[in-house]
C-alpha cells in the first residue's frame, strides 16, 4: 500500500513540474529545474522524517516529474501552434 504522503506529494510534484515546463518552454532549463526540485524535495522529505527511505520516494517523484514535464511541454506547444494560426 502506498503512503498517503508519497501520493499527495507526488501529485504536487507532477503539477509543479507541468507548470515549470509550461512556463520555461525550453527543454534544457526546464529539465534542470525540475530535476533539482525533485531531488531536493525527496532529500528534504527523508531528512525531516516524512518518509522512511530515499529511493522509493525518488522513484515516485521522478515519475511525477517526468509525466508533468512532458504534459506541460506538450500543452505549451499546442497553445503556441493554435496562436500561430
Amino acid at each position: 500500500m502506498i503512503d498517503l504522503f508519497a501520493l499527495f506529494s507526488g501529485l504536487a510534484i507532477l503539477c509543479v513540474s507541468a507548470l515549470i515546463a509550461f512556463t520555461l518552454r525550453r527543454l534544457v532549463p526546464a529539465v534542470l529545474v525540475i530535476t533539482a526540485l525533485t531531488v531536493l524535495a525527496a532529500v528534504a522529505a527523508v531528512d525531516f522524517g516524512l518518509f522512511a527511505a530515499l529511493t522509493p520516494l525518488l522513484v515516485i517523484y521522478g515519475n511525477g516529474a517526468l509525466m508533468g514535464g512532458v504534459g506541460g511541454a506538450l500543452y505549451a506547444r499546442k497553445l503556441a501552434e493554435e496562436r500561430a494560426r
